[in-house]
């Protein structure tokens, strides 16, 4: 199950600009004052003024002015945005794959902080922390009802601190005292499919080509020659991560071009000279910007072939631009063209083979604590959702544990031949996980790239 580890960042940026005004308001406004009034709004400075003046709330200069930031860089385009310092620090966090902490993936369900994994090697990992824990404190800090960026924040620290985080467990809390360290978050997975290598690139952070490096060594020693790389549902990253990792793959020449303001255009190029490995590339909806690069210049040079469905077309390159305050914006600064020529934006790519996804991707189901007739919420509701999923729960999830549900639940434990007690329990939990692992593997997509890879 694909899962992402960090941490992305959406928000919803709204400026208004109140030039022209409710008529009832200003009834009484004359066109003498409107003029005035017109004139003295011309400069933003006087605009602040006024508005600090006039306002009936409380308002400081520095919120106007991030206001003002924020509401030019959203009228351009919607990659284009500000970032406060905090915004700063988690986005340079979440595109370099690399941050100081444990090492836990955590999510808000409902009202608790629950451990959905823990990344290999890391600090948590290694002091036993399992998937399913719930984060009660840190620090002693009580963090009920704390969202999931405040109690992460809480988390995070220095290399080589310290820091308590306690866990409820079964019913008891628990605490561990863990070391803070640098965690690398690697975005790339391999393994071989009867013979044909399989390398999943989940995002172009900047861990990609070195571990892509490793997946592909792996491959050598194997003596595969035929890859299948897939690019679904990867939002993309650094243009620089994809076009090495396309060095890989891509026959000498260029890759991508990017194209300035002005005409200042920049080619990044592909030195490789002997294509050791006959390519598919899956793509989908999710596939987008750098991934689409990488997938594009293989298509373009005729390296591989695309196998699924129409990329989200994602053309145009940003660049981060840092403050002094540790703010910062994210600016587009020019577009890119493919090998041929072609820009995307907009369009995606269209692949050359293409295939439905058969997959039904459902988040984690975690198991935290018994879950059974007559509880609500949206473990329930994920609960129904794997019980249809698997073709026994026949209603529309809606997060209430009724007499439909514990049914449903019973006749997939007598299925699974565990207790049929009609209580979601820990055994439950990781039966209907495998159930579903096994509906993953029924990949219409992955199979049909295999199909073309063995003709």
């Amino acid at each position: 199950m694909r899962r992402y580890l960090s941490f992305f960042l959406s928000f919803v940026i709204v400026l208004s600009l109140v030039f022209s005004v409710p008529s009832a308001t200003y009834a009484a406004t004359n066109t003498a004052e409107s003029n005035s009034i017109s004139s003295y709004l011309d400069d933003l400075g006087s605009l602040m003024q006024f508005i600090k003046d006039n306002y009936a709330g409380d308002i400081t200069y520095d919120q106007m002015e991030e206001g003002a930031i924020k509401g030019i860089l959203s009228s351009l385009d919607k990659y284009s945005t500000y970032f406060t310092k905090d915004e700063m620090d988690s986005f340079t966090e979440s595109t370099s794959g690399t941050f100081t902490g444990v090492g836990m993936v955590v999510e808000q369900r409902d009202n608790d902080i629950v451990v959905v994994s823990t990344v290999d090697g890391s600090p948590a990992q290694k002091a036993g922390v399992k998937s399913g824990y719930i984060v009660v404190s840190v620090d002693g800090k009580d963090v009920t009802g704390m969202s999931v960026n405040d109690v992460t924040n809480l988390i995070k620290g220095e290399k080589g601190t310290k820091v308590k985080i306690g866990f409820l467990v079964n019913g008891k809390t628990v605490e561990y005292e863990i070391t803070r360290d640098v965690i690398k978050i690697n975005p790339v997975s391999y393994k071989i499919i009867n013979g044909i290598g399989y390398i999943d690139i989940s995002e172009f952070n900047g861990n990609t080509e070195d571990n892509v490096a490793k997946a592909l060594d792996y491959m050598d020693q194997n003596n595969i020659k035929k890859l299948v790389i897939d690019l679904r549902d990867n939002p993309g990253g650094y243009l620089s991560e994809a076009v090495d990792v396309a060095n890989f793959f891509v026959p000498a020449g260029p890759v991508v071009t990017v194209a300035m303001n002005g005409g200042n255009n920049q080619t990044y190029y592909s030195n490789l000279k002997n294509q050791k490995y006959k390519l598919a590339v899956l793509i989908n909806g999710g596939t987008a910007s750098a991934a689409e690069i990488l997938a594009g210049a293989i298509q373009d040079t005729k390296a591989g072939i695309l196998v699924g469905e129409n990329s989200y077309g994602k053309g145009t390159v940003q660049e981060v631009f840092p403050f002094s305050d540790g703010s910062g914006i994210k600016l587009t600064i020019a577009k890119y063209l493919l090998p041929s020529g072609r820009w995307i934006d907009g369009t995606g790519l269209k692949p050359d083979v293409e295939v439905k996804d058969s997959r039904v991707a459902l988040p984690e189901l975690v198991y935290t604590k018994d879950i059974k007739k007559g509880d609500t919420g949206n473990d329930v509701k994920l609960l129904q959702s794997y019980l249809s999923l698997l073709g026994y729960y026949k209603g529309e999830p809606n997060g209430y544990f009724g007499n439909d549900t514990y049914d449903a639940i019973v006749s997939f434990q007598k299925y699974a031949g565990i207790p049929a007690t009609g209580v979601l329990d820990r055994g439950t939990t990781d039966a209907l996980s495998y159930f579903y692992g096994l509906t993953l593997k029924n990949d219409a997509q992955l199979n049909k790239a295999i199909e073309l890879l063995n003709q």
